[in-house]
């Protein structure tokens, strides 16, 4: 098998994704040369000694690994081998570092839910079927087939669904023509432009041709080349090329044609996720925030390596209209993001591999400037960012500060940026259509809400008076409880209270006396005070 035909180990990584846990990570995208078990080599190479003997090798280690010092002894054992296939449970024995350095060889864990003699097969179905692959670039997402085919022709390229909303695009040089601005930006062709476009008889064109079909420069306009994708006739999207005077269109027409087959197979798995892949995603993904011990068939299913620069963000609820959008950008800003729905409380989870370290600080500016530009201010999105992570199983640390954080900054209430950051994003005397903060930036009200859970252990008589209170309003439609909240809020100020509840300093001090008649509790005595601001704190926390 020639070199450029071998099976390389980037491709591995991507098809070996279900079942194969990335533990570290390795700049070298070597061809595999041949798959062995461990067994294998001590029975047929018992003298086995010279790293260069392995050399692009995949090695299956059925060896238990039981401790960071069998693991040193496997790996300096195997050190020539391209990639090493190790037993389930392995990442348990990195150390706390997580080994996130480029290692050689490359080191993959098992998951539990397949069996050795599975993935044997399956690697030498991947290694003998390398030769007869197409000469096209290996690319496993609507995102990398848009840039291969960008970079392959100097043209700005959209790959769109029937409906024409975007699914990838990939841009070549800064200018970019308003349509295509607008495109973007909202996830679709305009609406103006599609009825243009109908009107005119080009998507009709373009929706019956099994070929390229062109359309001129048009006054500010570039040319543009689109190509339909059908599976057995069906149409399943368009791939479109803006193009200056510089790209020949006989050679962007050859490449077009060769994308739109490669495109198919990419097109089919993203239209035709299944309810059934989509939750089961995201009980994988909820299963690594929420901290699960054995996280390998979770992040294999998910492609997320052991090892990696890992933030997550929680996003208060989203309106089913508005996610999509969300949806778009975020994967936009962040290529490997994973989002859901997890939890009860309705916060859509998103998790972050990021190719290169970013603070927390970094992710939330990133994210804000990027919603910014394509979401509407009228309805701002809160969102909390957690500390960033070197490993997977630390991702659930990440994801409790994310909540803590969303969570405090709405009970921070409207109107209050996080810091200069938040009004950099937005623009000068702009409103930021995305509202992030970082436990930072909250760091009072995010102590409080993990005060509030901690003492929510304590039973049910740290909330007694809030619910009296709740109870009486409830029965005389009354806003007592409200009341302290205001009152907490402004620091026991009577005017500042007065002028947020819009009623008169002489009705609030009777609110206030009515409370003290309810509960048996005043606020102006020092520790009834606290426990009245201690028990409506939980009985927040408890209803959110």
């Amino acid at each position: 098998m020639s070199e450029t035909n071998a099976l390389r180990v980037s491709r591995l990584l991507r098809e070996t994704a279900g079942f194969l846990l990335p533990l570290t990570r390795t700049d070298v995208d070597v061809g595999v040369s041949r798959i062995e078990f461990d067994l294998d080599l001590t029975d047929s190479h018992p003298g086995l000694t010279s790293a260069a003997d392995l050399s692009g090798a995949v090695v299956l280690v059925t060896e238990a690994v039981d401790s960071p010092v069998g693991l040193g002894r496997i790996r300096e054992r195997y050190s020539g081998a391209a990639v090493l296939i190790v037993p389930p449970g392995t990442h348990s024995h990195l150390g706390e570092g997580g080994d996130p350095a480029v290692e050689a060889p490359l080191l993959l864990e098992r998951s539990t839910g397949v069996t050795w003699s599975e993935v044997l097969v399956h690697l030498r179905q991947l290694n003998e079927g390398a030769s007869s692959a197409l000469a096209w670039p290996d690319v496993d997402d609507l995102s990398a087939l848009a840039a291969v085919i960008a970079e392959m022709t100097g043209a700005s390229i959209t790959i769109e669904d029937p409906a024409s909303r975007v699914l990838a695009h990939s841009n070549l040089g800064d200018d970019i023509d308003d349509i295509r601005r607008e495109t973007i930006l909202s996830g679709a062709i305009p609406d103006w432009r599609i009825a243009e476009l109908e009107e005119s008889g080009f998507l009709d064109v373009v929706r019956r041709s099994t070929d390229v079909v062109e359309r001129p420069a048009a006054g500010s306009g570039p040319a543009r080349s689109v190509i339909a994708l059908r599976s057995e006739g069906e149409l399943l999207g368009t791939i479109w090329a803006a193009y200056p005077d510089s790209v020949t269109p006989g050679s962007l027409r050859e490449v077009l044609r060769d994308a739109a087959r490669a495109a198919v197979p990419v097109m089919l798995r993203t239209l035709r996720r299944s309810p059934f892949e989509k939750r089961i995603r995201r009980e994988a993904l909820g299963s690594i925030l929420g901290g699960s011990p054995d996280l390998g068939p979770a992040a294999t299913l998910l492609a997320l390596p052991f090892s990696g620069h890992y933030a997550t963000l929680a996003f208060a609820e989203v309106a089913p209209e508005r996610e999509p959008v969300l949806r778009f950008h975020l994967r936009a800003a962040f290529a490997d993001a994973v989002l859901a729905h997890v939890g009860t409380r309705g916060h859509l989870a998103v998790l972050v591999h990021m190719s290169e370290s970013m603070s927390a600080v970094e992710v939330k500016s990133h994210v804000a400037s990027a919603l910014h530009r394509s979401l509407p201010a009228t309805a701002p999105l809160h969102f909390g960012v957690g500390t960033a992570v070197e490993r997977l199983d630390h991702v659930h640390r990440s994801w409790t500060e994310a909540v803590y954080v969303v969570d405090a900054l709405l009970a921070r209430g409207p109107g209050r940026a996080t810091n200069e950051d938040d009004r950099a994003a937005a623009g000068e005397g702009e409103t930021s259509a995305a509202r992030g903060a970082t436990a930072e930036d909250v760091a009072a009200e995010f102590v409080g809400l993990e005060a509030a859970d901690a003492l929510r252990s304590v039973g049910s008589r740290i909330t007694e008076p809030a619910c009296a209170v709740a109870d009486h309003d409830e029965k005389h439609q009354g806003q007592l409880l409200e009341t302290l909240r205001v009152y907490f809020a402004t620091v026991g100020n009577s005017a500042e209270a007065s002028r947020r509840l819009h009623v008169h300093t002489n009705s609030l001090r009777h609110r206030l006396s009515r409370i003290e008649e309810i509960t048996g509790l005043s606020t102006a005595d020092r520790a009834g005070r606290l426990w009245l601001e201690l028990a409506v704190l939980v009985f927040d926390r408890q209803r959110a």
